[in-house]
């Protein structure tokens, strides 16, 4: 695998809801980002996932958290230890909490890790994804296209957790 400065990686599954991660980086792929930033969509990749990482200077996650205390489309910007602490379930076997956890443990954390969760209820059954984490999906890819275009390898310190759409 060829080194990129930024990996961003969006975690899910073809389940409903749970395809966030995945949202966020077909509309990313759609905004002409630069050569620097490779985009993956992983199929809840588990232990994998640690593999993948190696891959960038600095690492971005997308994925889905089930949180009773945030309402639908809720962008989190997390570290692993909040991660760990979010009252969340996961449907991806070994969750994204266990993986991180597992790669700290063997020294295999990226440099720069960015995690974004996005607050759903349910993964869903079908494949449709509700209003609610389309336009957080487009909110976050915005954010992220913004600061990698404006501040390439810089990065940003930046939190959504107050800028999640709201649709009525």
């Amino acid at each position: 695998m060829s080194t990129h400065l930024h990996l961003i990686i969006g975690i899910g599954s073809p389940f409903g809801d749970d395809q966030v991660g995945w949202r966020v980086i077909d509309q990313l792929r759609q905004m002409g980002l630069p050569s620097a930033i490779q985009l993956l969509s992983l199929d809840r990749p588990g232990p994998e996932l640690i593999e993948q990482m190696q891959g960038g200077a600095s690492v971005t996650l997308i994925d889905a958290v089930i949180s009773e205390q945030h309402p639908v489309g809720c962008c989190l910007e997390l570290d692993p230890d909040q991660l760990a602490q979010l009252d969340t379930c996961s449907s991806h076997g070994f969750g994204l909490s266990n993986t991180l956890a597992l790669a700290q443990q063997l020294d295999q954390l990226p440099t720069r890790l960015r995690i974004f969760g996005v607050s759903i209820r349910t993964p869903g059954m079908g494949d449709g994804v509700s209003e609610e984490i389309n336009a957080a999906a487009h909110a976050l890819a915005q954010q992220l296209a913004e600061e990698y275009q404006t501040a390439i390898g810089m990065g940003g310190v930046g939190c959504l957790g107050s800028s999640s759409s709201s649709s009525s």
